[in-house]
Order: C-alpha cells, then sequence, then structure tokens
C-alpha cells in the first residue's frame, strides 16, 4: 500500500508530494496522478484541524511556489481534476472517481489557499497559467496557425509581455463585460477546454473559427476550474459518499473568493470575481438553487467522513490497493481501518434517515416549550459553506450598473406551490422554485447565527415572494420568537447580529396583517426571558419588552442612536395595533418614558452647570455633546410620546390596562403638559387622564380589579373624536446606497471567524481600514 503516516508532520517527506512540488513537469496523462489522489486523509473539518494542516503543508506549499512556473504542475492538476470532475459528473456512482476527484480538489484548494495570502490575486493566476516550456511547444502547434489568423481579423490590445504565457493579461481592466459579450466569451471558453484535450462535455457547441491569444487562452484554467466545480455541485447529488466531494467544492470556491480579503481591489475589478459573475450565467440558477437545497436539507455529515474510500465497492477496492501497490510512496494521512467500514448502502440508508428525521423535525408544530433549542449550524458544514457562499456572492457587485446574477437568483426565486415568474433581464438566467415551507421551517432553527440572520434579512427585504410567504405564516411565531431571543441576549452577540435581526423586525412591522396577528398568538413557559417571570403573555407583548429593554440597555452602555430609532420605528409601525397588553408591558412602556425624563433632567442640569462656568473654565467640546445628547432624548421621547398616542387613538377600547398604568404614572405625562416641545403630543394622554380620573375619584370601592373594571367600561363608552388627529406612524426601512461598504467586511469577517477554515490574518487588507474591525 506505500507509505503510511500517523500525523501530518511526516507529509514533507512523502514522495508522491516531493514529486508535484518540484521543478520537474508531470504530465496529465501519467499515472502519477493515480496515484498521487488515491490517499484518505482525516478532512479538517474544525479551525484549529485546518491550520494543524496548514502548518503541516507550508514548507511543501513554499517549494510548489518557486518551481511551478517552471514545472507548471499547478495548471497540470487543475487539468487532471477537470477529466475526473467530467467523469464524475457522467459516472455518478462511481466512488473511486469520487474519492480521486476529491483528492484533487483538496489538493488544489490547499495550493490556491497558500498562494492567495502570501501573494495576490494576479500571482495566483499567474501561477496558474504557469506551463512548462514543453506543454506551451505542444500547445503553439494546436493553436499557433487559427491564431495568427484571428489575430489579423482582432485588434486585443496586447504587446509582446502581454502574450507571454507567463504574464497575465486581463481583458476586463479597463471596462466592464457586457452580458452580451460575456456569453459569448463562456462559448470561446469552452471551446477551447475542448480543445485542450480535456474530455469535456461542453455544454455549448464547439466553434472552431473562434481562437484567442495564447494568454487569453491560459485564462481559461481559471474557468475551467470553477466552472468544473460548479457543475460538480449541481450535477452529482448529495449522498453520503459524495459529501466530502461536495464539502471541497464549496470549500473551493470560498478560497477563491478570499482573494477578495487580502486585496483593496474592488469586487467588480477582480478577474475572479468576474469570472463567477459575468461567464458562469447558465449555471447560476442551479447553482443558487443546490446552495439553498443545502441549507434546507441540513444534512449532518456521514459518520465515515474521515474515511472515503469505506465507501469503495470490493472491486474498487482492489483497483484502487493496485494503483497504490504501484506508488513507492503512495500518502495515506492517518487512515481508518477498511474492514469495519460500513456499505455503501448502509450508509445510503444512514443518509436517507437522517435526512428524513431533521426535516420532520423542521415540519412538526413549534412549541413555545421547543423555543430555547438551536440547531448547531457549524457542525452542518455543507450547509454552512453553502450559506457563506451564497452571502459572499450577493452581497458583491450590488450597484445597479454591474452585472450580479447570483443577486438576482437569490431576490426572484419563487415558490415550488405557485405560478413562478420570470426574472427581470431573465433572458440569461431562467426562474427557479424553492419549498417555501421547508426554507421558512430551516430558518426557525438557524437565525440564532450570524449568517442565516443575514440571509433572512436579504430575502425578506429583496425577495417579495418569500416576503408575501413569511407573513401569511399563521405560525408566525416560530419564526418571531427566536429572533427575540437574538435581542434578548444581545450582550453575548455579535453588534452587527443585532442590528440585523432589528431590521429583520422592523420590515416585519411595516405589514399591518403581522401587527394584528402578533397579539393573537399566546406564550407560555417562556424560558429565556429572565427579567420577570411571565407564566403567559401574547407575542406581540413579549416584542414590545424586549424593544424596550434593548432601548434601555443600550441607553446605558451602547449609546447607539441608530439603535434606538431601530427599536422605536419598530414599535412605531406596531402602536395602532396593540391591544390587551399586558400590564408588565403597560408598566414598562411607562417605565421607559419616566427613564427619559430623567436623563433629559440630568442632563439639563449638566449643560447649566457647564455654562455658569467663567469663559476661561468652559469646554466647548462637553457643551456641545451635551446639547446634541439633550437633542436626541428629546427625539427619543417624542417618539415614545406618539406611540402612546398612536395606540390610545386607534385602540383605546382594547387597552384598559394601558390607561390603568399612565393613571398610576400620571406625573410624568402632566410635567410637559405646558411645554412647548412636548405639548402637542401630551394633549391626548391628558384627555385620557383627565376623563378617567374624574371617573375613579367618584368610586368608592378602588381595588385594582373593580378601577380596571371601570376603566374597561369607559374606554368603550370613549369617543374617538375628542382625540386630536395625527398621522398615522408609518416607518420604512431603506438600504443604504452602498450597501458593499457595511455588508462586505460583515460577510468576510463572519466566514473569517465561523468558516471552520484557518486564515493568515496578517496579510488581509479586507478588515484594515478604520471603518472594518474584525
Amino acid at each position: 500500500m506505500g507509505a503510511e503516516f500517523s500525523s501530518l508532520d511526516q507529509l514533507n517527506r512523502n514522495e508522491c508530494i516531493n514529486r508535484l512540488v518540484n521543478e520537474e513537469r508531470i504530465d496529465e496523462n501519467d499515472p502519477f496522478w493515480n496515484q498521487l489522489l488515491s490517499f484518505t486523509i482525516n478532512l479538517p473539518l474544525t479551525k484549529a484541524s485546518s491550520k494543524k494542516l496548514d502548518e503541516s503543508i507550508a514548507l511543501s506549499c513554499q517549494k510548489f511556489h518557486q518551481n511551478n512556473p517552471s514545472s507548471g504542475n499547478y495548471s497540470s492538476l487543475i487539468r487532471v481534476f477537470s477529466r475526473r470532475a467530467n467523469a464524475t459528473r457522467r459516472m455518478t456512482d462511481n466512488k473511486l472517481m469520487i474519492l480521486h476527484t476529491t483528492n484533487a480538489l483538496f489538493i488544489i484548494r490547499c495550493i490556491t489557499k497558500y498562494l492567495i495570502e502570501i501573494e495576490n490575486e494576479l500571482a495566483l493566476l499567474e501561477q496558474m497559467n504557469f506551463r512548462s516550456d514543453e506543454a506551451n511547444l505542444e500547445l503553439d502547434k494546436e493553436t499557433g496557425s487559427n491564431f495568427d489568423n484571428l489575430k489579423s481579423q482582432n485588434d486585443y490590445s496586447t504587446d509582446s509581455s502581454t502574450a507571454s504565457p507567463k504574464r497575465l493579461y486581463n481583458p476586463n481592466k479597463n471596462y466592464r463585460m457586457s452580458k452580451s459579450k460575456s456569453n459569448h466569451e463562456s462559448a470561446l471558453l469552452d471551446s477551447q477546454e475542448n480543445s485542450f484535450g480535456n474530455e469535456s462535455d461542453s455544454d455549448m457547441p464547439q466553434n472552431n473559427d473562434l481562437v484567442e491569444s495564447n494568454s487569453k487562452k491560459h485564462e481559461n484554467i481559471l474557468y475551467m476550474l470553477i466552472k468544473n466545480i460548479i457543475q460538480l455541485c449541481t450535477e452529482v447529488p448529495v449522498k453520503s459518499y459524495t459529501y466530502n466531494l461536495h464539502l471541497e467544492a464549496l470549500n473551493t470556491v470560498l478560497i477563491l473568493l478570499s482573494s477578495q480579503m487580502y486585496s483593496k481591489t474592488p469586487a467588480n475589478e477582480s478577474l475572479i470575481f468576474d469570472t463567477f459573475m459575468q461567464k458562469m450565467d447558465r449555471f447560476v440558477s442551479d447553482f443558487v438553487r443546490v446552495l439553498l437545497k443545502n441549507l434546507i436539507q441540513q444534512m449532518p455529515p456521514p459518520s465515515n467522513i474521515h474515511n472515503l474510500s469505506s465507501y469503495l465497492s470490493n472491486e474498487e477496492q482492489n483497483q484502487r490497493s493496485f494503483v497504490s501497490s504501484v506508488a513507492s510512496g503512495l500518502w495515506s494521512v492517518m487512515t481508518f481501518g477498511f474492514g469495519s467500514a460500513k456499505t455503501s448502502t448502509d450508509q445510503s440508508n444512514q443518509e436517507d434517515e437522517s435526512e428524513k428525521s431533521f426535516l420532520s423535525n423542521l415540519s412538526n408544530d413549534s412549541s413555545n416549550q421547543n423555543q430555547d433549542e438551536q440547531l448547531d449550524c457549524s457542525s452542518r458544514y455543507l450547509a454552512w459553506q453553502s450559506c457563506h457562499i451564497l452571502l459572499v456572492l450577493s452581497n458583491n457587485c450590488t450597484n445597479e450598473s454591474l452585472y450580479n446574477p447570483y443577486r438576482l437568483a437569490l431576490f426572484h426565486f419563487t415558490d415550488t406551490q405557485n405560478t413562478p415568474t420570470n426574472l427581470p433581464n431573465s433572458e440569461p438566467l431562467p426562474w427557479f422554485s424553492i419549498d417555501f415551507s421547508k426554507l421558512f421551517q430551516m430558518f426557525t432553527q438557524t437565525v440564532h447565527t450570524d449568517q442565516y440572520s443575514l440571509l433572512l434579512y436579504m430575502l425578506i427585504h429583496r425577495n417579495q415572494h418569500f416576503k408575501m410567504f413569511i407573513l401569511s405564516r399563521l405560525q408566525i411565531d416560530s419564526l418571531v420568537m427566536p429572533l427575540l431571543k437574538v435581542i434578548f441576549t444581545a450582550p453575548e452577540r455579535n453588534s452587527h447580529h443585532i442590528y440585523m435581526t432589528l431590521i429583520i423586525i422592523l420590515i416585519l412591522s411595516e405589514d399591518d396583517i403581522f401587527n394584528k396577528t402578533i397579539h393573537t398568538i399566546t406564550i407560555k413557559k417562556l424560558i429565556w426571558y429572565t427579567e420577570r417571570s411571565l407564566s403567559e403573555i401574547s407575542l406581540g407583548g413579549l416584542l414590545i419588552l424586549v424593544l424596550i429593554r434593548t432601548i434601555q440597555f443600550n441607553m446605558t452602555r451602547m449609546r447607539d442612536k441608530y439603535l434606538h430609532t431601530n427599536c422605536l420605528a419598530a414599535l412605531a409601525n406596531m402602536s395602532s395595533k396593540f391591544q390587551n397588553l399586558h400590564p408588565y408591558v403597560c408598566q414598562r412602556i411607562n417605565s421607559l418614558f419616566n427613564m427619559l425624563t430623567r436623563k433629559r433632567t440630568k442632563i439639563i442640569t449638566q449643560i447649566n452647570e457647564e455654562n455658569s462656568k467663567s469663559d476661561a473654565d468652559k469646554n466647548e467640546t462637553v457643551s456641545k455633546d451635551l446639547l446634541q445628547d439633550l437633542s436626541i432624548i428629546e427625539e427619543l421621547m417624542k417618539m415614545v410620546l406618539e406611540i402612546i398616542n398612536s395606540c390610545l387613538t386607534n385602540n383605546l377600547h382594547h387597552n384598559s390596562d394601558l390607561v390603568y398604568s399612565i393613571l398610576y404614572h400620571k406625573s410624568i405625562y402632566l410635567q410637559f403638559r405646558d411645554h412647548p416641545t412636548f405639548q402637542d403630543l401630551t394633549q391626548n394622554i391628558d384627555t385620557v387622564i383627565t376623563r378617567f380620573s374624574h371617573e375613579i375619584e367618584s368610586v368608592e370601592d378602588k381595588t385594582i380589579e373593580n378601577l380596571r373594571e371601570i376603566i374597561t367600561m369607559g374606554a368603550k363608552q370613549f369617543s374617538r373624536e375628542r382625540f386630536r388627529k395625527f398621522p398615522e406612524l408609518k416607518f420604512k426601512y431603506v438600504e443604504e446606497d452602498q450597501p458593499e461598504d457595511f455588508f462586505v467586511p460583515y460577510v468576510w469577517s463572519l466566514v473569517y471567524k465561523y468558516s471552520n477554515l484557518y486564515w493568515i490574518d496578517h496579510t488581509i487588507d479586507l478588515f484594515n481600514s478604520p471603518n472594518n474591525n474584525r
């Protein structure tokens, strides 16, 4: 079987690896590749194990980096992968071929990651395009005459250095490629891929009359790699024995896209992003659909994920053993025994059962008792990386002048249960459908993570089909409850996560049906809300409590005015539908206003103290900050008064407990009766206080129960005409003009921290700007 290793440290002494990284050119048809790709390795599934792998292969990668310009083995490896990928797509049950394809991808992503981290995108592509002199002579013989003919007809604006196979020519450096040109170029690239003898099954007809320059042909390597990875994802079904293949494919996509982390160049100027955005049109719909399907299934890794060879049949094991015996230096790192391995049938049955179990759990009625249960998303590796890739691809090239087919696909897919709608500009991008019910159920289990909250935000904000589906759910509490828990546990969360969750709530609150429905859903046995024991409360009441608590927490610690604004905007949107509020909710509403009045008083005192100082002792900066704080506090007070006004004028007869609480705290409102800033907004509250105070004063039995009964009867008889009319409170979320400034660093910070991949951070440029923090 060749050399076997007990640790990764012995990799650098392996003969196969040493031959790959040395100067010797290895022909694409050399039996060496079969030997090299027949290994089994304990795949790194955590950040710690990924770091150990990177450290173990660093010396080999360094040698490869130095010698590849002479050997061209990086290009050869990608071509070998391309052949095996095509074969795997044709024979999806050939587990030996799947093993070889997975291993080829694993090596490619290890090398690619090393080159991206120590170099830049241009250097990576140069390394990818290097071919030995012998290979270049063969290529010249094959394409020389056609190239000469074409060059006389087309001006590529290249000089002698640009035409060299060792110098990358980027045709997109000074202009953006139109969609029609990108489709034409994709056809060229497919025909070229076939002409290189890669046994590729082209999706488009070959055109032997269209041949580009040598440097342009070499750019085909990147296209070939990305195209084959995407086609593997879309055409090879996810089974227990293909799980590693799909995971390596997604990891490799992430590694390629990670060039953005190590560069300050915008995505629209990156050749890697250009290839994904401009040249993959016909694969995008299927690719996005597959990624979403991975999210929905949340398939756990198979029990034998570290030992792909255990899925091989006896015949395939014999083939692998024969190939392995030929190799003098077969590397087999931390290999598990094959004897106890389950058969592929057993594994398939196990996989089917695990999928059915998860989907069954999702489809069950989500009871309040289970609101504390959370899925460990990071251990569902395939779904986890699918989510990261969707976020990266859809949050770049967001400007309307740029073309992002992934963003279009994500924002326009429809429900399998409804008639789909064609996408705008959908000529190269056909629509597709996803089961919205399963997608919704998946989010109920995953929004406790930054990644899924961000994806949910994008869908609710931009995919109107999915937004309307969510708003029509009778069991909306199954989604809102985990969102509220995220907000409630804000001190334990990423601040960006809190923002995205609050914006989701704000977007939901724009719908009147949602605002009404949440007060008809009763929550029982609430465990995670620890401020007070609540045996029973409406979902709407709980939502108000969590938002008020967030405002109060922010005012004492974070002091972020935008967070205040989002919370109060959501409360304002819901205020006209407040009904049957819990007494504790009413108390918290009044406590919020009371806290703001005390803060205002304190700031005014500080301003007066500062003004009383002599000119020499005054601090203009302090005075300016205090005045700004006073302005913010007064704006918040006005918003709270508007919220109370809206509730009283629209639903007084359904909120007797709020009236009772206002009467109890009437002193905090009456002090602003004649204040020019607040007197208009306190007028209706003053009317309620005057009317119900008079009724209560004439009652002898002043027990709480009797007073509430009197208030309830009086509210039903109260004429709304006595209230002063105010415009309806409606706030709508609007995304910033340049969302990439926020979302791109945020998304990559999530990939950096949570993708189970290890990243060298000292060369990362994306996070180094003053506004971006990991």
